[in-house]
């Protein structure tokens, strides 16, 4: 990495709610920077909604150069390393893997699962409104819906919903023990694989049976593949979904003026979800992925990312872009065509499970307008407590009553 420019000590803070410091707007406005986060090498930190997309889509930035080095990253744990693993795979393997993977995961096959996915919607309100008309909206809901969706499609029995929870809680919790993670980590492995024979054996009808009978032409996942593209799956998608939704209520219901206006126009709604994802910061601070680049590279502002020099995207500013999102920092749901959100990043590398996690929320809002428009906070806003120990922030507990 050159030499010539400041490295900042980043991130500034740690805060585990949704607001941000105003020293990252204005490391926004100054464009890519170079930093020194919690461990790792020094990185360059994109921050500008065209960079970001450029990290995505620019065949120049690739992820395997970060096997073996010191990678950037904000948590004592190995990032970047397992390239067997989607998020870290670099064409033409990953480009193949998407290939196969994608009519799986199409908007017209998500749309198919709606009638699965509402009856789970269903189930899990009735299950929060057996309390007296007060519940907890995190561990009654939140949670538990991605969690049935999720095991649901990799074929996960009811019984073992939860023990599958625990595991998955122990691999990306930040502070469990590497013996104990890798101990998980197989057991988790061993469980899919069994999942992935009984669907060789008999076919159906859930997305992981699609995976295994997925082919294009003489080309099909080989069994370690299917195992590393279920497990990704699961880690990326279920506690993303559940933040998702926590972290929407408390917006909707802190500020009663937007859980008004999508009561009185609920056709608002498609464009309040698009809002959401992009005015909540997801993560406690910054991303877990970094790009290194193969070649030299110029950004914005004419800074230039030199051949070796790792890089990562700050979502969470390059969402409140000025110069793409007007009044960014404002939740605004009557924007006029705006340029999509990058929460679940971009291109190539955009999450798989992106519609799914789409359907989730949208359908658990159209139900709660429809059957519980008056549901409200039961504390006052500042007194809710955010998850620690956690990638991604939320509300640790959010406490509605209706």
């Amino acid at each position: 990495m050159s030499d010539d420019v400041d490295v900042i000590s980043y991130p500034f803070d740690q805060r585990d709610d949704l607001t941000l410091d105003p020293r990252y707007l204005a490391l926004h406005e100054r464009g890519p920077f170079k930093a020194q986060l919690l461990y790792g090498e020094p990185v360059w930190v994109a921050t500008r909604y065209e960079d970001v997309k450029t990290l995505y889509s620019d065949k120049r930035f690739v992820r395997e150069l970060g096997v073996g080095r010191d990678v950037p990253k904000m948590w004592p744990v190995d990032i970047g390393q397992d390239t067997s693993m989607i998020a870290y795979m670099d064409p033409p393997r990953h480009t193949r893997i998407r290939r196969l993977a994608l009519p799986a995961f199409s908007a017209a096959r998500t749309k198919t699962m709606e009638p699965w996915v509402q009856g789970l919607v269903d189930e899990t309100l009735a299950e929060l409104q057996q309390g007296d008309h007060e519940g907890d909206w995190v561990s009654q809901f939140a949670w538990p819906l991605p969690l049935k969706v999720a095991t649901g499609i990799l074929g996960v029995t009811r019984e073992d919903a939860k023990t599958f929870r625990g595991w998955i809680d122990e691999v990306v919790g930040l502070h469990t023990p590497p013996p104990r993670r890798a101990e998980v980590h197989g057991l988790l492995v061993g469980y899919i694989r069994d999942r992935i024979a009984e669907r060789r054996e008999q076919p159906t009808d859930d997305l992981l049976s699609v995976l295994v009978h997925a082919r294009e032409e003489d080309d099909q996942f080989t069994e370690d593949e299917l195992t590393s593209l279920s497990l990704s799956l699961f880690l990326a998608g279920f506690e993303t979904t559940a933040a998702q939704l926590g972290s929407t209520m408390y917006v909707l219901l802190s500020r009663p003026e937007l859980w008004r206006e999508l009561r009185e126009d609920p056709g608002l709604l498609p464009n309040a979800l698009e809002e959401l994802w992009r005015w909540i910061p997801q993560f406690r601070q910054g991303m877990i992925n970094v790009d290194w680049a193969s070649e030299d590279v110029e950004l914005s502002g004419g800074v230039v990312i030199r051949a070796g020099d790792p890089v990562t995207p700050e979502h969470q500013l390059a969402n409140r872009d000025e110069s793409v999102f007007p009044n960014a920092q404002e939740i605004d749901f009557h924007r006029d065509d705006p340029e999509p959100h990058l929460s679940l990043a971009w291109g190539a590398h955009r999450c798989l499970g992106a519609h799914l996690a789409n359907l989730e929320i949208e359908l658990t809002l159209r139900t709660l307008l429809e059957r519980v428009p008056q549901l409200e906070l039961a504390v006052p806003g500042d007194d809710v407590a955010w998850t620690k120990g956690r990638f991604l922030r939320s509300p640790e507990a959010l406490p509605l009553r209706w």
